[in-house]
């Protein structure tokens, strides 16, 4: 199975997220890369990743502040995510000070500090990053490390979403898709569940329909990466003809553990497992709705990162 086509499945997988080939004719693949570096590289080099992908899940949970009191309501569809990342984030330097160099480096001994640059998942396929080591100020060994995985600033994510309210102002959403094989990669999985409460029925002169809620969503992608994302948010609305305008605070977090088993001729075979947060802990949201039977909705999320979203759902 070629690296693109086998990438594509990972895409679908992950809800639309974007792990191309570098190349067309290199089998290289996420875990592939990973198996060949240490921890810390591992952690700058996944870094854009873990923050954009919270970002992204904790998007477009809704379209409106409207709960009806006693009607029920059913809507289904699709939400579409996109983090825009900085191009500062498609490269990396850390550097490791006071570290034994003969750790990292074969035939090398002494006390200095280790170097490790190049792309991050997100930055150059073509060109590799390096660890190099310097003892006294000095280099005495450099290695290859590995290159980007797609060259890219945004980051996109799809979830399928079925919204269920309608009595005393309660609201109850799910994010699912189905449990996918990967083969080597292992099975995928993504489950999210929300629920929101609009006291509007009971504050029947508010000028605007108003609603509190959160949401948790974990995705599994095989035994490699697993992540948590959880969202509490305070929203408002107000319908204009056949539009309604909406904006919302949002309190929130978001988790990637990362497990993977390192192969190095130094340190042989070693399995590596860590877990990062991710950048976005609040968020300020305005969006629009088209509201027809058909209901259109785009927005945009301020944060520490910027996230365009936008939805169509159906229902009554």
């Amino acid at each position: 199975m070629s690296r693109t086509f086998r990438s594509f499945l990972v895409l679908l997988a992950l809800a639309a997220m974007a792990l191309p080939a570098a190349s067309q004719d290199d089998d290289a693949d996420l875990e592939d890369l990973l198996t060949q570096v240490g921890e810390q590289y591992a952690r700058a080099y996944t870094a854009p990743l873990i923050h954009s992908w919270g970002a992204n899940q904790n998007s477009a949970l809704y379209h409106t502040a409207e709960i009806p009191e006693s009607r029920l309501t059913v809507s289904f569809g699709i939400k579409v995510m996109g983090t825009n990342i900085n191009e500062d984030d498609q490269t990396f330097r850390t550097v490791l000070e006071d570290v034994e160099v003969g750790d990292y480096f074969d035939g090398v001994s002494g006390t200095g500090d280790v170097v490790m640059e190049g792309p991050t998942i997100f930055g150059d396929t073509e060109t590799a990053g390096t660890l190099t080591g310097y003892v006294g100020g000095l280099p005495v060994a450099q290695e290859e490390a590995i290159e980007g995985l797609i060259d890219t600033r945004w980051v996109p994510l799809f979830a399928p979403q079925l919204e269920v309210g309608g009595y005393f102002g309660v609201r109850g959403s799910l994010r699912w898709l189905p449990e996918i094989d990967l083969g080597d990669y292992g099975k995928t999985k993504y489950m999210g569940y929300g629920l929101s409460w609009s006291p509007n029925f009971l504050l029947k002169d508010l000028p605007v329909d108003v609603m509190v809620g959160f949401f948790n969503q974990q995705i599994d992608v095989g035994t490699i990466v697993e992540t948590d994302a959880s969202s509490l948010y305070l929203a408002a609305s107000r319908k204009f003809s056949a539009f309604v305008v909406y904006g919302g605070f949002a309190s929130e977090s978001s988790t990637m553990d990362v497990s993977y088993t390192y192969e190095d001729d130094v340190v042989g075979e070693a399995e590596v497992s860590f877990e990062t947060d991710g950048d976005m802990e609040s968020r300020f949201t305005l969006g629009a709705t088209l509201d027809t039977p058909v209901k259109l909705n785009a927005e945009m999320n301020v944060g520490t990162m910027v996230v365009y979203s936008a939805g169509l759902m159906f229902g009554f």
